[in-house]
């Protein structure tokens, strides 16, 4: 058998039997793996922001593999049961609600769950962020602090830099090309 045939076979059979959510779960482990790994590869950030971000990026998609699945299982097995009777219409329905399946984990499940689940397994680990880990100076008895320069939003002319541009249209949304 040729190269091409086998190709054409293999081709064939996955595209008969693709479900969004296999495509998804290998996709999320796929960022699962690269993603730590560039983090950690990554020379200018310091080695506790590394370890940080490589771990919770892996969590996510550790979190992410069991939510695809089960949401878009669980999404094609209603289409199985609403749409019994009639059979070509009851794969079609499948795959479409797998497809909303997985959105929906996508959109919805996999953010919550890891907003309730990351911090703790990382406080779990004695990991925290790096924001947390750095201490704040201690002021001495005889220094003040110093505070930033508070702009005046009125118009006086006495203070300097006085920082106002003038632009026509409104200052919202995104901004390309920096004008």
């Amino acid at each position: 058998m040729s190269l091409a045939e086998t190709l054409k076979r293999t081709c064939k059979k996955l595209g008969e039997n693709n479900k969004p959510t296999y495509v998804v779960m290998a996709i999320a482990a796929v960022k699962g793996i690269c993603r730590p790994t560039f983090t950690m590869m990554d020379k200018t950030e310091k080695p506790e922001t590394k370890k940080y971000t490589a771990l919770r990026e892996g969590l996510t998609e550790a979190i992410a593999i069991p939510a695809y699945w089960a949401s878009g299982e669980l999404a094609g097995a209603l289409a199985k049961k609403v749409f019994n009777k009639d059979k070509a219409l009851a794969k079609r329905a499948e795959t479409n609600l797998m497809f909303l399946g997985v959105c929906t984990a996508a959109l919805i499940i996999i953010p919550a769950v890891c907003s309730v689940a990351i911090k703790p397994i990382m406080n779990m680990m004695g990991l925290k962020p790096p924001e947390e880990n750095e201490q704040p100076k201690k002021i001495q008895a005889n220094q003040t602090p110093v505070q930033p320069y508070q702009f005046n939003t009125f118009h006086d002319k006495n203070k300097f830099p006085q920082m106002r541009t003038f632009t026509g249209r409104p200052q919202i949304g995104l901004r390309v090309g920096g004008l």
